[in-house]
């Protein structure tokens, strides 16, 4: 896995990594950050990030609004269960993602419990029930490889395949977001 990382560095963001390798020092704290902006990017969005596309779409939303607290247990949710593809998951890439914030993205680690998470919060009314379209037109989920945009589509049969065959981390997402209303 980490010669596939190394590889996507060196083709996706040369001009990145250039930046990095010219520098006089290049610390373990610089190679985290590049990892880190591996992990929830995309190389499509660096290059289309200030296009005129941004500037005609309308904005997108999930129509959310979560307390400090709400946030904080969305995240160990994610992060107890691995939903995302980072090392350490923080209040703010989760903030990034609610606010549908132009330019953000998220690798999936599993695409049918990141859509039971979603379904969980639309089933206690904390986002809108069109959040699948919002997160495919928005771009914000990128599937494990990096290669492709989790489509609306993948979002929906996700969530049938793990609606016909719940399992504990099902169940235990469910539990997690429903003790976020108290």
């Amino acid at each position: 896995m980490n010669l596939l990382i190394v590889k996507g560095l060196l083709t996706d963001y040369k001009n990145l990594v250039k930046q990095f390798f010219w520098s006089e020092i290049f610390s373990f704290e610089d190679s985290m950050r590049l990892k880190k902006m591996y992990d929830i990017s995309s190389p499509l969005l660096l290059s289309c990030k200030n296009g005129l596309d941004s500037h005609f779409r309308a904005p997108l939303s999930l129509d959310c609004s979560f307390t400090d607290g709400q946030l904080a247990g969305i995240t160990a949710c994610a992060e107890a269960y691995h939903l995302f593809c980072v090392p350490s998951l923080k209040i703010e890439d989760m903030e990034a993602l609610f606010a549908c914030k132009d330019g953000f993205c998220i690798r999936v680690n599993n695409v049918r419990h990141v859509t039971v998470m979603f379904d969980a919060l639309l089933e206690n009314r904390f986002i809108q029930y069109h959040w699948q379209s919002v997160l495919e037109k928005g771009k914000f989920l990128l599937c494990k490889n990096g290669k492709y945009f989790v489509s609306a589509s993948n979002l929906s049969t996700a969530l049938s395949a793990a609606r016909r065959n719940p399992d504990s981390v099902f169940y235990g997402i469910q539990k997690a977001i429903k003790e976020l209303e108290q």
